[in-house]
């Protein structure tokens, strides 16, 4: 957790466009609230004609990234983090901007699990990760 779900136009994604997506939004979210990379999870959908629609039409061009965050960050990190998302897609994909719809949703640490496991809230990852040891079996990424 987090999740961030992409949906674009098909044909509009190469494989290696969503590899560099994947790594561009990863970069995003450890940089803007220091969760581990471990954490992050990013899913690509493609949206064939007519499964997209804005204002009431078919909309052939709009994206859309919709992000799962674990609660508490302030307005100013979740700001940076989606305004950094955004122009990271519309470089890599050459989209532009104006035809990306995108949002952060926040959810209670308290019901989000990872790897069978409660998660921590933001910033207890470290005593979290120590806590569980045993559970993580060494998962890269957890310090472990």
């Amino acid at each position: 957790m987090p999740i961030y779900h992409c949906s674009a136009p098909v044909g509009l994604l190469t494989d290696s466009m969503k590899a560099d997506l994947a790594e561009a939004i990863t970069e995003a979210h450890v940089e803007a609230t220091g969760a581990p990379r471990v954490f992050v999870h990013v899913y690509f959908a493609e949206l064939p004609p007519g499964a997209a629609y804005s204002a009431g039409g078919i909309d052939p061009q709009i994206s859309g990234i919709q992000g799962a965050i674990r609660a508490g960050r302030t307005i100013d990190v979740k700001q940076r983090l989606i305004k950094r998302i955004v122009a990271s897609w519309s470089e890599i994909t050459g989209q532009d901007v104006k035809e990306v719809v995108a949002g952060l949703t926040e959810i209670d640490s308290d019901v989000t699990m990872e790897y069978g496991l409660i998660l921590p809230h933001p910033g207890g990852e470290t005593e979290w990760f120590a806590a569980h040891k045993d559970a993580l079996d060494g998962i890269e990424g957890t310090g472990l």
